[in-house]
């Protein structure tokens, strides 16, 4: 018995990881430039990004009215002025006219009210969530956006048709988190195929707990491939448009509950804190027009957030939830609901299978569906070469219960051991990889505060 092929080993991590740092810094250094001086809509994307700071409820009442919009209609009017447009007339200009127009629009409302609206919010919000698609991807982010933006039955996107949006899950310290030293999340993986980089100026950081950067025309010119992969590089009647919201989530939460193998979870202020990130991310989407989003495991990975904490938060943002906006309440709950219902497609993106099936889980609802792409520089790589480590083991310990000499039986147990200690670095490599942006991030934060 013999190999009929080569073995093709990889290098160390730490090898593998300068190299990656190498590649990184080529594309925004050289790269990313020279894509913006020939592109006036990536240039114009970069310079129109902005911070947004604690975004505006866009909670709809039960009538399906904006707040803004309720606000514009009852406190003012408009008053058309031949050949000087409309005119803004508030409620002291009209006093008469708009007493008697709130008494009617008061007694209309309360006439809609009847026998078949006593649960006025249980009709509209089936409606909206029936509409809106929610999928989870075991796949990357640009994978995900691309499937939105081309769908097998319209390859085409139409004209004026908005970009698709992506959540970048960002380090909330850093521009780029750790794509100059080589790391792979998901950060990282956008930084080094986009031209978000640019956009993510200094100035905004550190990140707002709720809110985010918003950066609008994004272009894509790299795929899923690894970095060194020529392949992986698109023409340029192939790149595309994104559009990428950037925002930070808790990390290293407490956890309560139960031992460290045990299922724990966050606590409730935590919680609260992480369903107002998401809260944040979709206004921000909803008022700049998105329609398609792809979001993800938000701080699931390095940051420590338990996967079913957050796939019920996303949940309870999405499907909606009462709004109060202080004084006197309508009802209970303050009357209003946030589903954002301009948003009409949902994709959850996925790259690590285990942690998408737990995600599809604890959501309830939905299955993963498998599709190309990958969220790693090196993850098919490195799971063929972990695939083969099982493989020798398995043979290895089969061997080892038939074996009667103790000499080479202890020499087998030798060779089994340093099998079983290849592997666990090959699964703890990756780990560790995207974990040393977050400890550089640590670093920067403790230097800060000192």
């Amino acid at each position: 018995m013999g190999r009929t092929e080569t073995s093709k080993g990889l290098a160390p991590p730490a090898i593998r990881k300068d190299i990656r740092a190498k590649q990184a810094r080529h594309i925004i250094n050289k790269v990313i430039p020279a894509l913006l001086a020939s592109s006036a809509r990536a240039r114009k994307g970069v310079g129109s990004s902005e911070l947004i700071v604690n975004p505006k409820s866009m909670a709809r009442d039960c009538e399906g009215q904006s707040r803004d919009e309720a606000r514009e209609s009852g406190d003012s009017m408009y008053v058309k002025r031949k050949g000087r447009g409309r005119r803004k007339v508030e409620k002291g200009d009209v006093e008469e006219q708009g007493d008697e127009g709130r008494t009617g629009r008061r007694r209309s409302r309360m006439e809609g009210l009847g026998e078949e609206s006593k649960e006025p919010h249980a009709e509209p919000l089936a409606k909206m969530t029936s509409r809106r698609t929610i999928r989870v991807l075991a796949t990357d982010s640009l994978t995900a956006a691309h499937m939105l933006t081309f769908p097998p039955h319209q390859p085409k996107p139409r004209k004026n048709q908005p970009n698709t949006c992506i959540l970048n899950m960002a380090s909330p310290l850093r521009p780029g988190g750790g794509v100059l030293t080589g790391a792979t999340s998901q950060e990282e993986f956008l930084c080094a195929r986009t031209t978000l980089l640019p956009s993510l100026l200094d100035s905004y950081y550190r990140l707002p707990e709720y809110g985010g950067v918003y950066t609008p025309d994004v272009l894509v010119f790299r795929n899923h491939l690894p970095l060194g992969d020529s392949k992986g590089e698109l023409p340029a009647a192939e790149r595309w448009w994104v559009d990428v919201v950037s925002a930070g989530m808790l990390r290293f939460p407490e956890l309560e509950g139960g031992e460290e193998d045990e299922a724990r979870w966050l606590s409730r202020a935590d919680r609260e804190s992480a369903e107002g990130r998401m809260r944040a991310v979709l206004r921000i989407c909803a008022r700049n027009g998105v329609k398609k989003v792809v979001l993800g495991a938000w701080g699931c990975g390095a940051f420590g957030c338990p996967v079913g904490d957050i796939a019920e938060g996303w949940r309870k943002v999405l499907e909606g939830c009462a709004v109060s906006h202080g004084g006197k309440g309508r009802g209970k709950s303050g009357g209003e609901m946030e589903t954002f219902l301009e948003i009409e497609e949902v994709v959850f993106a996925i790259g690590n299978r285990p942690m998408a099936q737990a995600f599809a889980q604890a959501y309830g609802g939905v299955e993963v569906e498998e599709v190309g792409g990958v969220q790693g520089e090196d993850e098919e790589e490195v799971d063929e070469v972990a695939e083969e480590l099982r493989t020798k083991i398995r043979e290895m310990e089969e061997h080892l219960g038939k074996v009667c000499n103790p000499d080479l039986k202890k020499r087998m147990g030798f060779i089994l051991d340093g099998l079983k200690g290849q592997l666990r670095q090959r699964e703890g490599s990756q780990k560790t990889e995207s974990e040393s942006a977050n400890d550089d991030d640590d670093y920067d934060d403790s230097s800060s505060e000192a």
